[in-house]
């Protein structure tokens, strides 16, 4: 098992920073997604390490060597891409055991000789990944004539069979339809605990970072916003384009302000006001909550925000509710009349029309100030 090192990354295209200034390391055995949306930076890292792009300035390191100068065949990484890839013409077997075929190995009696490996040792290491990944049945068949999960189950396999010191993965399973995906991220973690090798996989989907990670790297134009655990970040997210990128249903976000009063500050959006510490100087404050963190309740009592439900999604056990705000007074840092935020509640409880009264759980909600920063709420807030 080899560890990934990146330190100071930084990739310019002539005008165009992709990756900046970019740093983290990944442990042994670790599996990592860089999660991002489109054009942030995520696949520009990955190739870095991979050695397919060559970063501007900073340093990789695969293991304890530092590879910057070392060709991407050199780093013994085996990068699996979105498009899997394959040879149309050849059979399954056959992609999975290209690699193998071509690629040659130290000798034992010589290390400084090579030799090219045995047909039994590549077909006993090609059966072994076919049946890993349950696709012992499809190595006569052409790639045309599988599944999209089957043709990224062939792709797995072709870099499986190299035991390479890590596995890269481009976005490998954007391809499949959702039931496959599902089902597929549950398999891709089995394997990950099976071969016990270091993955760094990326995704620009969240709910697929959430299932398969054991650490988060969130990228943004190039830079690292925050790498931690998918708990970790769901819970106390860097800023707020973390909190807002990450978790489902979404969190949600109102304006209010941050004022003084004998040096403590609070938030305030009437009638709610929370004790939050972390601050410097009063001004706009945003406060994020989940909507599972919100009570809705019939009557508008103290300190509830009062709402109308315009939707109602109805989840089975629960309901989502979908509300517009009202304003709750002419005084005071009030929320606009027309926000809409979203709450959950149990379950035909609520009709639309109904005018409703929102309580945020004090002990949940996060804030944020003007530069997106993260503050901290006191416990023993009222909302």
């Amino acid at each position: 098992m080899t560890g990934i090192r990146l330190e100071n990354v930084t990739k310019r295209f002539k005008t165009t920073l992709a990756v900046d200034d970019v740093t983290f390391s990944i442990r042994d055995g670790e599996f990592v997604v860089i999660l991002g949306a489109s054009g942030s930076g995520k696949s520009t890292i990955l190739r870095i390490i991979a050695g397919l792009e060559v970063q501007t300035s900073g340093h990789v390191y695969i293991g304890d060597m530092q590879v910057d100068d070392y060709e991407p065949r050199d780093r013994n990484i085996a990068m699996v891409f979105q498009s899997y890839a394959l040879y149309p013409h050849l059979r399954v077997y056959d992609n999975i055991a290209f690699g193998l075929r071509v690629r040659r190995v130290p000798r034992e009696d010589d290390p400084d000789r090579f030799r090219r490996r045995t047909r039994q040792e590549i077909d006993d290491r090609v059966r072994h990944a076919a049946d890993l990944l349950g696709i012992g049945d499809t190595l006569r068949k052409k790639p045309s004539e599988l599944s999209g999960g089957q043709r990224q189950r062939v792709a797995l396999a072709r870099a499986i069979v190299r035991d390479p010191e890590a596995f890269l993965l481009d976005e490998p399973l954007s391809n499949l339809d959702a039931k496959i995906r599902s089902s597929a991220r549950i398999e891709l973690k089995r394997i990950h605990e099976q071969l016990k090798q270091t993955f760094v996989f990326v995704t620009h989907d969240q709910s697929e970072a959430m299932t398969l990670a054991d650490r988060l790297v969130i990228v943004d134009h190039g830079r690292l916003l925050q790498f931690d655990t998918p708990e970790n970040v769901l819970r106390s997210p860097a800023n707020q384009f973390v909190a807002s990128f990450v978790g489902s249903p979404e969190m949600v976000f109102l304006q209010g302000a941050l004022t003084s009063v004998g040096g403590a500050y609070a938030f305030e959006l009437d009638p709610v006001r929370i004790p939050v510490r972390g601050a410097s100087s009063p001004g706009p404050t945003t406060i994020g909550f989940r909507p599972w963190d919100l009570a809705v309740d019939r009557a508008v009592g103290p300190g509830a925000l009062s709402a109308v439900v315009r939707g109602v999604e109805r989840l089975g056990s629960s309901d989502q509710l979908f509300l517009e705000l009202n304003r709750a007074s002419d005084h005071g840092v009030a929320p606009p009349s027309g926000v809409s935020l979203r709450a959950m509640a149990p379950a035909y409880e609520f009709q639309i029309g109904d005018t409703v009264g929102v309580t945020i759980r004090a002990d949940r909600a996060l804030f944020f100030g003007a530069d997106g920063a993260r503050l901290d709420a006191l416990e023993g807030g009222t909302a």
